[in-house]
């Protein structure tokens, strides 16, 4: 398996730890609130991963620029988290996943200012993620997709979906780096604490919920662990040659949420939308197989 390859089935981990984040992240939202939703799952992320890294240890020796590597992690990562979460308390998942899922094409596009040589096949997939995330948005049922977004929550949902989006593509960017820096698991660790700084501020203005159920925060821990291991994926990635196409690999999150959505929640599925998605599906396939 070469090194390319590697990194593409990282980043297809990464999407299958935050489909089923997001399944959950979907059902609890609305209740418990998009922001201290995202507030809890850095903290439960951040405990969860504790153990690992004090067991470890090699974060006590780190220097001040490699700390500062995962603290600024964080601050992009925040952002992205607290947006998805806010854009799925206003819309279905077959919406936002597909939505918010060509981020990582950012990071591929940022790999080639960065001297990145993509081929023409792989230049294909890239915009095949792009146009399948398009095609799934647009192509809702009637009680799916745009048409079940509340009337006038449209361009706030986008906004949201907008930051997730930069967010996350920062976050694969500097996650990378900060894996050769640090180590991916310690800085998965350190960005736990500023991006909960980040979202905290957006917390505060959300105002107040009802209290917390041990269902909720079963889902919230589950949520955490989910979290952490799509970021070290992520950020493991970092070390291989071609990390940029660990992006492509995300991509699939969206399809692999939409297929999760229309299986739990019963969110109902067009015969565009199936389209859309196998063009992720094959995207993601072809990458994969042109990296063997």
């Amino acid at each position: 398996m070469s090194a390319k390859m590697l990194a593409v089935l990282f980043g297809v981990f990464a999407a299958l730890c935050w489909s089923v984040h997001d399944l959950i992240a979907r059902s609890l939202a609305a209740r418990i609130g998009a922001f201290r939703m995202a507030a809890l799952v850095m903290i439960s992320g951040g405990v969860l991963l504790s153990l690992y890294v004090v067991y470890l240890g090699t974060i006590w020796n780190a220097s001040g620029e490699q700390l500062m590597s995962g603290f600024v992690l964080g601050l992009a990562y925040g952002f992205g988290v607290g947006g998805l979460f806010k854009a799925f308390s206003l819309g279905p998942v077959s919406l936002v996943g597909p939505v918010t899922a060509g981020y990582p094409v950012l990071a591929v596009l940022w790999g080639v200012f960065n001297g990145l040589d993509p081929t023409p096949l792989q230049w294909g997939c890239v915009a095949a993620t792009l146009i399948g995330a398009i095609i799934v948005a647009r192509s809702g049922t009637e009680d799916g997709g745009i048409n079940a977004v509340e009337p006038g929550k449209m361009p706030t949902l986008l906004l949201f979906a907008a930051i997730a989006v930069l967010g996350y593509s920062s976050s694969i960017v500097l996650g990378q780096h900060a894996a050769v820096t640090v180590g991916e698991s310690e800085a998965t660790w350190l960005s736990r604490a500023t991006a909960l700084v980040t979202i905290l501020p957006f917390m505060l203005s959300e105002g107040k919920h009802a209290p917390l159920t041990r269902a909720h925060w079963k889902g919230i821990f589950i949520m955490g662990g989910l979290d952490v291991l799509g970021v070290i994926a992520v950020n493991a990635s970092g070390h291989l040659p071609g990390k940029e196409f660990a992006g492509v690999g995300i991509s699939a999150y969206g399809a692999i949420s939409v297929i999760l959505a229309m299986i739990f929640l019963k969110e109902k599925v067009s015969p565009g939308q199936w389209f859309g998605l196998a063009l992720i599906v094959g995207a993601v396939a072809t990458m994969s197989i042109s990296q063997a």
